[in-house]
């Protein structure tokens, strides 16, 4: 019986596919949000949200499976998987342009305070995730992000 359904769950994923592939918001640097609609989902189908899961969508020449599923009851296509992609996203790239350096922050700290500039920042993009995220490498020291926004 457990080799039955194994085949009947693998002929029924066979058949599901995704549609309405839709690019959203930049959540975070170099990486958008998209989504989509599993189809041929059957309504009495239990197992639902892990074939969204398990199912895979190209995007840009790329294969993703989703960061994570909703199954919106009420019909064999209301099943929506979101991806957040950090490849090939150029206009969710923020950037750090020119700096001033305020010198040491105090006597014997090590440590010197410097301002850079946030730029690109995306239509929507919330500034203050994009300032924590954005990298920005100089005076042979790489920062994943700003210390303080």
């Amino acid at each position: 019986a457990e080799e039955r359904q194994k085949h009947e769950d693998e002929r029924l994923r066979s058949n599901m596919f995704w549609t309405d592939l839709t690019p959203h918001t930049c959540t975070t640097y170099a990486t958008r949000e998209y989504t989509a609609r599993l189809v041929n989902v059957p309504s009495y189908y239990n197992r639902r949200v892990e074939a969204c899961m398990a199912t895979p969508v190209k995007i840009h020449g790329t294969e993703y499976t989703p960061k994570w599923c909703e199954d919106r009851v009420g019909g064999p296509n209301n099943v929506i998987g979101h991806w957040e992609v950090n490849q090939h996203e150029p206009d969710c790239a923020s950037y750090w342009s020119w700096y001033k350096d305020f010198g040491c922050i105090s006597p014997g700290s090590g440590q010197r305070r410097i301002e850079h500039y946030l730029e690109n920042i995306p239509s929507g993009g919330d500034w203050k995730e994009f300032c924590a995220t954005t990298p920005i490498s100089f005076g042979g020291m790489h920062f994943t992000g700003a210390q303080f926004c």
